[in-house]
């Protein structure tokens, strides 16, 4: 899933005091730009205190970055205590700061500088070498100038004058045709002339096997204040001889009366769901009279929502069901652990919860894991996204709230990597045991004790892959699996697909074990490819043995002989296909030639992690390129070389001419669906979950449904004018989302000077275009922009900021 992978650990004793009161620090960008092939940056430390700072005190920092290091006439020694957790400590150079002074500490990283998710986070000051005093420091972020961050690097600098260009192909006078030009589109629409009364009254009528579908209708029509009683007809009904597919919906308004007919209550919901949302686009009391027939290219829609890296809650959870089933997303792929953290509740492993939910300051891993990401250092606050898990009645309410809206929660333990916390909580449980019970101490032991742990990996873990040889990784995981089946069972919805993760394990980790030595022996394996091959056939033997579909990620289907892909493939409902960089363009199309269901997941149109654009106050991950809303809805999976229509840097590619030569789609049945992944390792809160979804979901949910584009590759005019009447949609999408109480991102304005005059552009018609000459950041009282603006020689830069839906974008430079 992750070939760039972000680690944060903090280390020592729990933090006591979380008020500074001893250091400010700052961090500020290198003015130099890169040297050496790496970004520059320094740490300033400002001693705040009455007292002079000697020299045995320490200060802890996140850092996303391989390496920091700093000058060999440094006053301070940097060291990596952890993966990307670094310790600055006072050498023989230093001289103790009086009240008020400063140190500045030089560091060096490789690479070039991304964002602000790449920065000095995580602080902790100890100012006298007892742990027990330990200070949380919030880090100070200096002023990011552009220049200086985008030296030498090949990418299209999102400055004002870029900005301006793209804003302007945007531009579209197309305002919707009616109500029903929602998200996704509907398949067939025919306006048959007149309108329909909708008063605050409405009587429904259901065919047997409808229930779902009419309660979803009811609970919709009474939170947007429509009751039950003589108004609005509205009817469900249930057709089986429809031969157009179980998620097939007739829907037809005529003169006071909502029909809707469909083979199968999922048909229905769809039908309610458009009707729905043809009410929020609505003006006044009336919709037009029409028939739609309608129905999804693809029968997978998925969206994957990582918890375990920082944690969503169950009210976000909820949220996010509501969202994805508006939109007609039927998949949502429960990401729950990882090696940063164990987030669901699993009876008779309370481990899993006692320590792998909770992250905080400590020296090892017995009591709760390393902190990561940023955080306060304290394990037991349930502010913080380091810490908390999901309960196992909230989970059972979870998978009853998403079936009863149309939407299937998947729920994924990934394994035999990315397994970490999982590692730690039974090592702790080994602990509890060991010397008293010895059986139950190894019942659950997913490790070797004699492995060598210095394989190489992405990931920077040396303990995060389960030892398949061990009797108590089968245990384990058929437990977990058997308490999330009965979870299911409970809730009254069957457990269809368990994800078993199966990615980014490394090629040598075993090499090192006596234990997977003997197993190979023991079953005539050759190379340890081999014992992950046979860990992947006893785990989905057991699925398979209660009925349950294996899913996975792309590596399990990858890279096998045609005998394992013939048993294997058919156990599987999908497998996400993530890579689709440089050489990797095939990786669907092997998968999908190979007999496996293939899921649509790449990173350079559906990793909403990434972030939206190069600005450097942008948040996200950048190692598959910016990811935009325009990215998503311009995917095609029915022809996935042209999925990618520019090079991580921004430099165009030609797609009608990118599959030339490469390896054919020989099973396109096998390409089931699209899904959108959100990783969680710069998520710090709820608001930052639904600005990296919003509004990239928009163009999910209409390729999934719509695999047609709307353009025609060989005339790129197409392309431009179907790209801004998707803005256009978005714009009024925006509206909706914003009255049911969603955040979202709002893009930045366009800004340059011709022949003197200050022009501004915008992504949305509605919005508001506020700017500054002076080098301020513009604010609601600010300037408007509406007409040129005479601009003279002494301004040097300009600033501006969109403002609408109580929105605000990022500022936009345009330096001079």
């Amino acid at each position: 899933m992750k070939k760039f992978a972000i680690i944060f650990t903090m280390c020592l004793l729990p933090v006591l005091s979380f008020a500074s009161g001893h250091v400010k620090v700052r961090w500020e960008m290198g003015k130099e730009g890169m040297v050496n092939g790496n970004y520059t940056a320094q740490l300033t430390i400002t001693n705040v205190s009455d007292d002079i700072l000697d020299h045995n005190w320490q200060f802890y920092f996140n850092q996303v970055s391989r390496h920091v290091k700093v000058p060999q006439n440094s006053k301070v020694d940097l060291k990596e205590v952890a993966a990307a957790y670094f310790q600055i400590c006072p050498n023989e150079k230093y001289e103790p700061l009086a009240p008020g002074e400063s140190l500045v500490v030089d560091m060096a990283m490789p690479g070039p500088y991304m964002n602000v998710s790449y920065t000095a986070m995580g602080g902790v000051f100890v100012p006298d070498s007892d742990m027990s005093h330990a200070i949380a420091v919030k880090i100070e972020l200096a002023p990011l100038v552009y220049k200086d961050i985008y030296h030498d690097r090949d990418i299209t600098e999102p400055n004002g004058t870029n900005l301006y260009d793209f804003n302007a192909q945007l531009s579209s006078d197309y305002k919707g045709i009616c109500c029903y030009d929602i998200f996704p589109a509907v398949k067939q629409l025919s306006l048959t002339g007149g309108y329909t009364n909708v008063s605050k009254y409405a009587s429904i009528v259901a065919a047997p096997g409808m229930e779902r579908a009419s309660r979803f209708l009811k609970r919709e029509l009474m939170s947007r204040g429509i009751i039950e009683g003589n108004g609005l007809k509205i009817q469900l009904i249930l057709d089986n001889a429809i031969a157009a597919g179980k998620e097939y919906y007739k829907l037809v308004v005529r003169n006071g009366s909502v029909t809707i007919t469909a083979a199968s209550d999922v048909g229905a919901l769809n039908g309610v769901k458009t009707f729905i949302a043809s009410l929020d686009h609505r003006k006044g009391h009336q919709i037009e009279n029409a028939i739609i027939n309608d129905y999804p290219d693809m029968e997978y829609r998925g969206f994957m929502l990582d918890i375990a890296r920082n944690f969503t809650n169950y009210e976000g959870c909820k949220r996010l069901i509501d969202l994805f089933s508006y939109y007609k997303i039927n998949k949502f792929q429960f990401h729950f652990s990882d090696d940063e953290a164990w987030r669901l509740e699993i009876p008779g492993l309370p481990e899993l919860t006692e320590v792998a939910s909770r992250r905080g300051c400590a020296y090892d891993d017995k009591d709760y894991l390393p902190q990561v990401f940023d955080g306060n250092g304290d394990p037991d606050d349930l502010q913080n996204s380091a810490n908390g898990y999901i309960t196992r009645d909230q989970m059972i309410d979870l998978i009853k709230y998403a079936h009863e809206r149309g939407v299937e929660i998947i729920p994924e333990f990934d394994t035999p990597g990315h397994s970490r916390a999982a590692i730690i909580a039974m090592r702790a449980r080994y602990r509890k045991y060991a010397g008293n019970d010895d059986v139950l101490a190894n019942q659950y032991k997913l490790w070797d004790d004699d492995i060598d742990l210095n394989f190489p990996t992405d990931l920077r873990y040396k303990d995060n892959v389960l030892n398949v040889a061990q009797p108590g990784v089968y245990n384990f995981v058929f437990k977990v699996i058997d308490e999330i089946e009965a979870m299911y069972r409970e809730a009254g919805v069957p457990l269809l697909t368990m994800h078993m993760g199966g990615d980014e394990v490394p090629a040598e980790c075993w090499n090192g074990s006596p234990v997977i030595q003997a197993y190979m022996t023991q079953n005539n394996l050759k190379s340890t490819h081999e014992v992950s091959e046979e860990y992947v056939v006893k785990v989905s033997d057991y699925l398979k043995s209660k009925d349950i579909a294996m899913g996975a990620w792309q590596e399990v289907g990858l890279n096998h002989s045609d005998a394992h892909n013939a048993l294997i493939a058919p156990r599987f409902s999908g497998v996400s296909a993530w890579s689709t960089l440089g050489k990797s363009a095939d990786t669907p199309i092997k998968l999908a030639n190979a007999g496996y269901r293939t899921i649509v997941s790449n990173v350079s149109n559906l990793y909403f992690d990434m972030a939206y654009s190069w600005n450097p106050y942008e948040k996200g991950l950048m190692w598959g390129g910016a990811v935009t809303e325009y990215d998503v809805w311009a995917s095609q999976p029915r022809d996935l070389y042209r999925m990618i229509r520019h090079e991580r840097n921004g430099t165009p590619i030609d797609v009608v001419r990118a599959g030339d030569g490469r390896l054919p789609l020989e099973k396109p049945q096998n390409v089931i669906g699209m899904q959108g992944q959100l990783w969680a390792e710069t998520i710090r809160n709820f608001d930052q979950v639904q600005y990296a979804i919003l509004p990239r979901l928009f163009g999910l949910s209409h390729r999934a449904w719509n695999t047609t584009i709307e353009w025609d590759d060989n005339k790129p005019v197409t392309y431009t004018a179907a790209q801004a009447r998707f803005n256009a949609k978005v714009g009024a999408e925006l509206c909706i989302v914003n009255r049911h109480g969603y955040n979202f991102r709002l893009g930045q304005p366009g800004v340059k000077i011709e022949n003197g005059m200050l022009l501004i552009n915008k992504q949305y018609n509605a919005e508001k275009v506020r700017y500054t000459l002076d080098g301020s950041e513009p604010i609601n009282d600010s300037p408007e922009w509406t007409a040129p603006v005479a601009v003279d020689d002494n301004v040097k830069v300009v600033k501006a900021k969109a403002f609408w839906l109580s929105h605000t974008s990022l500022t936009t430079y345009l330096n001079r």
